[in-house]
């Protein structure tokens, strides 16, 4: 016999309790320290939310051997009536303390240094050609930042670093760098301390060894007052073909005038030294390597016997 459905007892409809849903507290995707070097770029650039970024693909704090977790690369157009180029401003996130849970750096209260107390930056003159900013210069950061991770050295304003190559791997007469506190992004308050940004500022040998014989923010200073080798946001221009001695003879004058009366600054040096054992010939060896060497000009004249009258 079919069976059915009368209704509810005594008329009185029943609803089946639904346990209450466990409200939390929401989590941010975005790490504390991260967050606040975020917002003060976005201060600076407020209509780019999104900028491009060069990422570790494997974090540090993972194994990863790039010390850098994220290379910002803004567009600043910046302003050409007060001698500012148009730019790629390339900004680092990896040296400072972004997490503040002890998985790269120890943990700090926001009255210390966050990490290593700064960040890196870039400014590279804009060609009117790119659309996109090359990614160069997060190669020369993650480089910069492995030295700072393995040897504990910070870099300061007024600090020097001989790269001995150019910078972009051209053939740039810019091969070497000096450092500045950025202009624009300065010192940043974070949950676990304040950040400095760091700017990095391509340079030729010449002044690098004035830096070196002098101090690097009495050259920083000069290279402000040319608008074609930095201007007043110091704007790195890697085809500059001219040293700021070379565009204005007078700024020879200005260093050698603050050697004479400040002196060179330079407290320290840090260099990298490898050495291999050196075992001494005997003159048996000494003979054999004679033997050789005669048989083998003996042999390039049998082979290329005009190669004097072809000089």
């Amino acid at each position: 016999m079919a069976a059915f459905y009368n209704g509810p007892p005594n008329g009185v409809p029943y609803f089946p309790q639904i346990p209450s849903p466990i409200v939390r507290p929401p989590i941010s995707a975005i790490p504390f320290g991260l967050q606040a070097l975020y917002d003060r770029c976005a201060f600076v650039y407020p209509n780019q939310p999104n900028p491009l970024q060069v990422t570790a693909v494997v974090k540090y704090w993972l194994g990863g051997p790039d010390p850098l977790d994220y290379i910002s690369m803004y567009l600043n157009e910046g302003d050409p009536e007060n001698g500012i180029a148009p730019h790629w401003h390339y900004v680092s996130f990896g040296l400072s303390d972004l997490h503040g849970d002890g998985r790269v750096h120890p943990i700090t209260d926001a009255t210390n240094p966050s990490g290593f107390g700064f960040e890196l930056t870039f400014r590279l003159k804009k060609e009117e050609s790119e659309q996109n900013p090359p990614t160069w210069p997060a190669a020369v950061m993650q480089a910069l930042a492995k030295y700072v991770f393995q040897t504990g050295n910070i870099l300061c304003s007024g600090d020097h670093v001989s790269w001995h190559c150019p910078l972009d791997n051209s053939e740039s007469r810019i091969q070497h760098m000096l450092m500045t506190e950025d202009p624009q992004l300065g010192t940043t308050p974070t949950p676990f301390g304040p950040v400095t940004f760091i700017q990095i500022v391509g340079v030729c040998l010449e002044e690098l060894q004035s830096a070196q014989q002098w101090n690097g923010l009495g050259v920083i200073d000069l290279i402000k007052s040319v608008p074609t080798a930095g201007g007043p946001w110091l704007i790195t221009d890697m085809r500059r073909g001219e040293t700021i001695f070379e565009i204005d003879p007078e700024m020879k004058e200005a260093v050698d005038d603050g050697i004479a009366t400040e002196g060179s600054n330079l407290s320290g040096v840090s260099a990298r030294c490898s050495y291999s054992k050196y075992e001494a010939s005997t003159s048996s060896d000494q003979e054999e390597d004679e033997e050789v060497e005669q048989k083998e000009s003996k042999a390039k004249k049998e082979k290329c016997p005009s190669s004097s009258r072809q000089q």
